[in-house]
């Protein structure tokens, strides 16, 4: 009886400091699992009256930090105005030099091991201890933390909803350092019904819902090559078995530089890819305080007139028109 009491202070405590923590502030849970990943956790939720809220887990690229996509992407604004939580999964110098989530890494990238499972505990804690609704959980990332978000969909495809992809990599294009360089420059040659293999034979006896999936990419990205976003799309397209031809708005809201692909299922969008001009290397955002507009610039961060974040919450559901 008494460990029940201290453990029920102990969440009223954690509950507490929400409320006393500054506007995008982010607070760090250490007892969220067994951590085999190694991984620290950040979590940002809005003080709000709700039972159940979303939940989007935001993964950083490689040598940033936890408060710099935050910062950067603008997800705490949006989840202030829309009523959800949002974690941050931080990566470790000593797991990688360069704080890179370890994409190529076979452990880390397993179903039940490494940083993979790591960040399936940081969700599944949060469904536990901060009424999140478990129909509701999205994933993104950028760069490094696009490819591990897309490790995490093919993993877990029955926990996540939607998720989204920024300068990402295929799913198991790579298991070492050597080939995670030749997939970044979209040197990996297979075809397409081997790329969807590796994510249909990950999930032999799976046959629920997969997430939809949005990809953003930048045309003249030199570290990860564009082609990459075409492999994720023909690897979820076959995942998702759409044979139709794609949807396709040259000028994505009035933008030159935004190119829109969109593949349909039973009149829903389950695949979107944005191609964006003259981004190289990083997040497109739209410093404002219109509707559409939000993100600052920085590094791997370019106005672009278009933010990532409000359109991967609009393909999300997350946002109301």
């Amino acid at each position: 009886m008494i460990k029940k009491v201290q453990k029920i202070i102990g969440l009223f405590l954690l509950l507490t400091s929400f409320q006393l923590i500054s506007q995008n502030s982010l607070v760090e849970i250490t007892d969220f699992g067994a951590n085999k990943g190694n991984l620290e956790m950040y979590v940002y939720k809005p003080i709000n009256n709700d039972l159940k809220v979303p939940l989007v887990v935001v993964l950083h690229g490689c040598v940033q930090t936890a408060n710099e996509i935050a910062e950067q992407s603008g997800w705490n604004t949006l989840a202030d105005a829309n009523n959800f939580m949002v974690i941050y999964p931080q990566q470790k110098v000593e797991n990688n030099l360069n704080k890179c989530f370890n994409w190529y890494e076979n452990l880390d990238i397993s179903k039940n091991d490494g940083e993979s499972e790591t960040i399936k505990e940081m969700i599944q804690y949060a469904i536990q201890n901060f009424d999140v609704d478990p129909s509701k959980i999205f994933v993104t990332g950028i760069s490094a933390g696009g490819a591990m978000a897309n490790v995490l969909m093919a993993n877990y495809p029955d926990l996540f909803k939607s998720g989204a992809i920024m300068s990402g990599i295929p799913f198991k294009a790579a298991n070492d350092l050597a080939t995670a360089y030749a997939a970044m420059q979209g040197k990996v040659e297979k075809t397409p019904d081997e790329w969807v293999t590796l994510i249909s034979n990950n999930n032999p006896n799976y046959e629920g819902k997969y997430p939809k999936i949005v990809i953003f990419h930048g045309t003249d990205d030199p570290f990860v090559n564009v082609k990459n976003a075409e492999i994720i799309e023909i690897q979820w397209k076959g995942i998702h078995k759409i044979a139709s031809d794609p949807a396709i708005i040259p000028e994505f809201n009035g933008n030159p530089e935004i190119a829109k692909t969109t593949y349909f299922k039973n009149n829903c969008p389950i695949i979107v890819k944005y191609e964006i001009n003259n981004l190289g290397h990083a997040m497109a955002v739209d410093p404002g305080t219109e509707k559409q507009q939000g993100g600052n610039v920085a590094r791997f961060a370019l106005d672009k007139n278009f933010h990532t974040t409000y359109w991967t919450a609009k393909f999300f559901g997350m946002i109301s028109d």
